[in-house]
């Protein structure tokens, strides 16, 4: 099984279009269509799905767990995340708003666990818990 970072955006990306060098893309990796339409349906507002390929760390390591028992990867989640703001700043029109889910593959309908927001303007992530079946607002 796959661990899953979905992205709900308010409008369409070309695939490859925002591919970098840096820890982050936008794209399809491990999901289908039926993976896709379950998030949309169970968790998200945003009318287009598409998922994180995480080249870094993977973004669902960046809680007090991880960065108590684990600093190193909980370093590498952050900076993974940072990259992923970083990106979203660029992308997201100022007032807009997108959406992230993480979950394993297959277990799209679960009921998602924390809810967070956070504001690109404002990063905050210090407080931040990302874990499987977390779904966070990321608004620009």
């Amino acid at each position: 099984m796959s661990m899953v970072t979905y992205l709900g955006l308010n409008f369409t990306v070309t695939l490859n279009e925002y591919y970098t060098e840096g820890d982050v893309e936008i794209g399809y990796v491990f999901s289908n269509e039926e993976n896709r339409t379950a998030v949309q349906q169970k968790h998200f507002t945003t009318p287009y799905i598409y998922e994180l390929f995480e080249k870094g760390h993977p973004i669902w390591e960046m809680n007090a767990y991880q960065k108590r028992h684990s600093p190193h990867h909980y370093d590498k989640s952050k900076k993974t995340f940072l990259h992923l703001c970083h990106l979203l700043k660029d992308l997201l029109p100022h007032g807009d708003f997108c959406e992230v889910y993480i979950c394993w593959l297959g277990e799209e309908d679960d009921h998602h666990g924390d809810e967070s927001t956070i504001y690109l303007h404002d990063l905050q992530i210090e407080t931040l818990e990302i874990f499987e079946k977390c779904f966070i607002r990321i608004e620009n």
